[in-house]
């Protein structure tokens, strides 16, 4: 906290105001001690010469003596100087000392010693007229023990004037000024600090605000502003901060839009590159066999094997059937890469799924009796949904295949559509074997095969029902299958859509 405080730009501002204050009020105290007695004993100079002067225009109007001690009563009374003056005509003294006073002695003695001297010896003193002289001079007087600033002179009319203020006292008024200096410069220190130390938040909180404002941008927050009414150099560098942050958002933004998009397109090719091996893979894996059936039939025709031609017409039909299969198994693979590329787009249409799968269980007819097994399908009038009618048949086509090919022979196929509100789900279910709890999730994976043997028998490719699951995704509706204990039901579900036209809705 100490480190921080001490670190800090208002700390800072603040000491170094302080030290210029501090060094400027103590170099002005300095400069004072060198030079505030000469000062107050230039001022005290001035003062006794300008008594000097007042009293000689008195003497020199010739007023009568009540006058004059009047007169010069009223000048003394401006200060703590003493004045003593030597009539030149009648040798009258006015003073305003006490005359048992030592000092009036001092002061009388002090005039006498201008007293009988020419012109030539006066030659050394300032001359304020024609015959007038003065001069000022700090002397000790022995008999008062004390140093004085005495002015003595001579007036125009010939009379002596002796003019005296206490060094002592100007000594204390010095000291005084001083002290007085001293306090008011420590107190100058200290509320100057103290102002200054408050007046530098005015300063330094914008800043601050602008500090934690770029460490929040440096973690790619750019939700906070610097609210700044400054019109000066931190206004605008305020302003310069937050149209930083407004285009680094901006631009950020622009890149996570890219990156995504740039992830999205590298994950899809990993997955095409993926899906192009794994196609690659399953296809040549499940066209070895049939192309194996083929060519070895062939050899077989080409040469003359069997000049039976029930057993040639037999290797013909071998060989249409098993590329027959692979046809099927071609075209079926072409669209489920689409469905699972997404370059299939479905067309939601509304469509009545009961008379869809009429029309289904009446083509595979010839199939269900040939196996001698029966197909029910419980419907109550049309029953519209929504979806691509074009994928739905495929999907249920295909549900009704494996059915029709799992079922023994004699076995029962039933259709029913189960309302579940605002969807209808299909189930379609064939009485057989159960599959195996663990292969439930696996039968949606294409080329997977739960019984490969039966499976090859009738044709099946392991792809059907990869593109029930990639029909329904696109839809975005659920799709399963689930044992009972007389068979498997496969489901699918579809959206209902409503009829404004029909009057029974049933489904």
């Amino acid at each position: 906290m100490i480190s921080r405080i001490k670190h800090s730009l208002r700390f800072k501002l603040t000491l170094m105001l302080m030290i210029i204050m501090t060094l400027t009020i103590f170099g002005s105290i300095g400069l004072s001690l060198l030079s505030i007695r000469t000062y107050f004993v230039s001022k005290l100079r001035n003062r006794m010469i300008n008594i000097y002067n007042d009293v000689n225009v008195i003497f020199k109007n010739n007023m009568e003596s009540d006058q004059i001690s009047e007169v010069l009563s009223k000048i003394v009374a401006r200060g703590d100087i003493t004045i003593l003056v030597l009539d030149s005509k009648d040798g009258t003294e006015y003073t305003n000392i006490n005359e048992q006073s030592r000092m009036l002695e001092s002061m009388q003695a002090l005039a006498e010693l201008l007293n009988g001297k020419d012109e030539n010896d006066l030659s050394d003193l300032f001359k304020t007229g024609n015959v007038g002289y003065y001069q000022f001079t700090k002397n000790y007087d022995t008999t008062l023990n004390n140093d004085f600033y005495d002015l003595t002179g001579m007036l125009d009319d010939g009379s002596l004037i002796a003019l005296r203020s206490s060094g002592a006292r100007l000594d204390d008024n010095v000291r005084i000024t001083l002290a007085l200096y001293s306090y008011v410069g420590v107190f100058a220190i200290i509320t100057g600090c103290l102002a200054m130390f408050i007046a530098s938040s005015f300063y330094v909180k914008p800043i601050h605000e602008m500090a934690v404002a770029a460490k929040k941008m440096s973690r790619l927050d750019f939700d906070t502003k610097v609210t700044t009414r400054h019109q000066d150099e931190i206004g605008e560098l305020g302003k310069s901060i937050n149209s930083m942050s407004k285009e680094l958002e901006s631009t950020i933004s622009e890149l996570k839009t890219a990156n995504v998009k740039l992830s999205k397109d590298i994950e899809k090719k990993n997955q095409i590159d993926e899906m192009r091996k794994e196609f690659l893979s399953h296809v040549s894996h499940e066209l070895k066999t049939p192309i194996a059936l083929i060519q070895g039939y062939a050899e077989g025709l080409k040469e003359n094997i069997s000049d039976d031609p029930e057993s040639k017409d037999f290797y013909c039909e071998v060989i249409m059937d098993e590329a027959d299969k692979m046809n099927t198994m071609v075209k079926k693979l072409m669209a489920l890469n689409e469905l699972e590329f997404g370059d299939d787009k479905i067309n939601m249409e509304r469509f009545n799924i009961n008379e869809l799968i009429l029309n289904i269980n009446s083509s595979s007819d010839i199939l269900i009796k040939q196996n001698d097994q029966s197909l029910s399908f419980t419907h109550e009038g049309p029953c519209y949904v929504w979806g691509d009618e074009f994928m739905i048949e495929e999907v249920y086509t295909n549900y009704l295949t494996n059915a029709i090919h799992y079922a023994p022979n004699g076995g029962r196929i039933e259709i029913n559509i189960e309302d579940k509100d605002d969807l209808v789900r299909i189930n379609v279910f064939n009485e057989g074997n159960p599959i195996p709890v663990e292969e439930l999730e696996k039968i949606w994976i294409k080329f997977y095969k739960v019984d490969k043997a039966r499976t090859r028998e009738y044709g099946g490719s392991g792809i059907g029902l990869s593109i029930v699951a990639a029909t329904m995704k696109l839809h975005g509706r659920e799709y399963g299958a689930y044992n009972k204990d007389d068979g498997v039901v496969f489901f699918f579900e579809l959206e209902k859509a409503k009829v404004v036209e029909e009057t029974v809705i049933s489904c």
